[in-house]
């Protein structure tokens, strides 16, 4: 007897919707929309490139390719206590994880685009949120973010050096660089 493993993508038995091709204009296709956070882990743990384990977020995010769920993004409060550019710590917000499950190009930076959007009018401007940050880590161009300069992405400088916490288990993605991206809003 098989198991069947549920997949939020393909919603556990359809085929996960087809990408478009580079070219095509998309925007009109993508959609997001406050989703659980529980689904949004589902979405993370199996669909995310390199990072595995679930993430508590403040917000989260499903995309929408057409009327299919292809992807989520993560907004959470960070584990560190430093201001980032004059931000203290309750003034910023991670996009912790951002993933998307289809190939269609362009697909992350417009969605990255349209949940920044919902985000800042639904969460930030009510909690007094003036920076988002991200890390990307090495290996990683942080492409999405870098097309999105115009919403006021920017890598900072900034590489944060890959160790392991002392007191968090051990993972692999701890072991390396990562550069720094932040968004004043």
């Amino acid at each position: 007897m098989s198991s069947v493993v549920f997949d939020p993508i393909n919603n556990g038995f359809s085929e996960p919707p087809e990408p478009y091709p580079l070219g095509f204009p998309i925007k009109s296709k993508i959609s997001v929309g406050k989703i659980r956070g529980k689904l949004a882990n589902q979405i993370h743990q199996t669909h995310h490139s390199y990072v595995s384990e679930p993430r508590h977020g403040v917000v989260d995010h499903g995309i929408f390719l057409q009327d299919d769920l292809v992807g989520a993004i993560t907004y959470s409060y960070m584990l560190a206590s430093e201001p980032i550019h004059g931000y203290e710590s309750d003034e910023y917000i991670e996009v912790a994880r951002v993933t998307i499950a289809n190939e269609t190009p362009n697909l992350a930076s417009c969605a990255m685009a349209k949940s920044q959007k919902r985000f800042i009018e639904d969460y930030a401007s009510e909690n007094d949120i003036g920076l988002l940050v991200t890390y990307v880590h090495e290996g990683w161009e942080g492409s999405m973010f870098a097309a999105l300069e115009g919403l006021g992405w920017e890598h900072d400088g900034h590489i944060a050096e890959g160790h392991q916490a002392g007191n968090r288990k051990t993972r692999k993605i701890r072991e390396y660089d990562k550069k720094r991206w932040v968004c004043e809003l």
